[in-house]
C-alpha cells in the first residue's frame, strides 16, 4: 500500500481504508510509533489512578488491534470497566473510533519522526460519569504525641459498600485528627496512619463499627518504640488521603487468576489460594529459629515485650 506524503491541505490526516487485520499489521510495523500520550480532560481525571493530567502508554507490538489495546489500557487505569465506554478518544477535533483511525494517526506521527501522538481523553457527549470524590476539607491540626497505626482486611466490597466506607472512614479520620493514606478496593481495605495517642481508643471503636470489614484489627506501634510530636519535623504524614483503588495488594494476578481459572482460562496455571503454608503461633515460630542467629534474639525480645494489634487473623505466622 502506498501512502501519499502529507500536505498542508485538509488531507493532512489520510483515512486509511484498511480491514482490521491490515490495520493491525501497519500499526505493528517498525515505522509506526508504539507509544501514545494521553491528555486527560479535567472532568474525567478523577476516574484514573494515579490522578494525573497526562499519561503515556505503550501499545503492544503484536497480539491486539491498536484501539482495542488502548481501550484495554484505559480500563486498567480506571479500575472500573463500566466507565471506559463513557470515554471518548480524540486527536485534535477528530474522534478516534476505529483501529483505522488510530493507525492513521500513528502513521502521520511516524512520518514526522515523533515518539507517539498526543491524544485527548474526554467524556462522551451526554454520558453520566461517576461523581468525583468529595473535595478535601481543611483538616484541624494534629495535636499531642502520635503513634503509627496500620491495618488491612480482605473482604468482597461492592460499589455501594466501597462508597460508604470512603465516606465513613474519611469522616472518622478527619474528626480524630489522623493523617496518612487509606485505600479501598473491591478486594478490601488497607491503610497506614499517624494517630494522636489520645484518640487510639476512639479510632478502634469507630473502625469496629464499620460494615463490610468486620474483624478489622489495628496494628498499633508499640509503646516501647516511643512517640513523635505532631508538630515535629519527623511527623510521618502531613496529609490525609482516603481513596479508591483497583487493588489493595498489587499481586499481578488477573481476575481470572483469582477465580481459579489461570492465564487464558487454564485451571492448571491458576493461583492456588490454599497454598498458604502452615499457620504457627508466635511461640512456635520463635522456637523454629536456629539459636544464635540475630533474628532469633530479636524474636525472643519481641515475644518478651509483647505487642499490640495483630493484623488480620490475630497475629498467627505462616511458615
Amino acid at each position: 500500500m502506498r501512502l501519499l506524503a502529507p500536505t498542508a491541505s485538509a488531507s493532512l490526516l489520510v483515512r486509511l481504508s484498511l480491514v482490521p487485520h491490515r490495520a493491525h499489521a501497519l500499526c505493528s510495523s517498525a515505522a509506526a510509533p508504539q507509544r501514545v500520550h494521553l491528555k486527560l480532560d479535567a472532568p474525567v481525571r478523577h476516574l484514573f489512578e494515579p490522578q494525573k493530567k497526562r499519561v503515556s502508554l505503550r501499545l503492544p507490538s503484536a497480539g491486539a488491534l491498536p484501539l482495542q489495546a488502548l481501550r484495554a489500557a484505559l480500563r486498567e487505569r480506571c479500575g472500573d470497566e463500566s466507565v471506559e465506554p463513557l470515554l471518548e478518544i480524540r486527536h485534535g477535533k477528530r474522534r478516534i473510533e476505529s483501529d483505522e483511525d488510530l493507525v492513521s494517526v500513528l502513521a502521520v506521527t511516524a512520518t514526522y519522526g515523533g515518539d507517539g501522538p498526543t491524544l485527548q481523553v474526554v467524556a462522551r457527549s451526554g454520558s453520566q460519569l461517576p461523581p468525583p470524590p468529595p473535595a478535601a476539607t481543611l483538616l484541624p491540626p494534629q495535636v499531642g504525641p502520635l503513634r503509627l497505626v496500620s491495618f488491612f482486611r480482605f473482604a468482597s466490597l461492592g460499589s455501594s459498600r466501597r462508597q460508604h466506607l470512603l465516606e465513613e472512614m474519611s469522616s472518622v479520620l478527619a474528626r480524630l485528627g489522623c493523617r496518612g493514606s487509606v485505600y479501598v478496593a473491591p478486594e478490601g481495605v488497607n491503610g497506614q496512619l499517624s494517630v494522636p495517642e489520645a484518640q487510639l481508643d476512639a479510632l478502634s471503636v469507630a473502625f469496629a463499627a464499620l460494615r463490610g470489614v468486620e474483624g478489622l484489627k489495628l496494628n498499633v506501634q508499640h509503646a516501647s518504640l516511643g512517640t513523635v510530636q505532631a508538630d515535629a519535623a519527623a511527623a510521618p504524614y502531613r496529609k490525609l488521603i482516603v481513596r479508591e483503588k483497583r487493588q489493595i495488594l498489587t499481586d499481578g494476578l488477573t481476575e481470572g487468576d483469582e477465580r481459579g481459572e489461570g492465564p487464558a482460562g487454564d485451571p492448571a496455571a491458576a493461583f492456588d489460594w490454599d497454598r498458604a503454608g502452615t499457620e504457627l503461633a508466635p511461640a512456635d515460630w520463635h522456637a523454629m529459629l536456629p539459636p544464635g542467629r540475630p533474628e532469633h534474639a530479636a524474636a525472643a525480645s519481641s515475644a518478651a515485650a509483647g505487642g499490640e494489634g495483630g493484623g488480620e487473623g490475630g497475629g498467627g505466622v505462616a511458615a
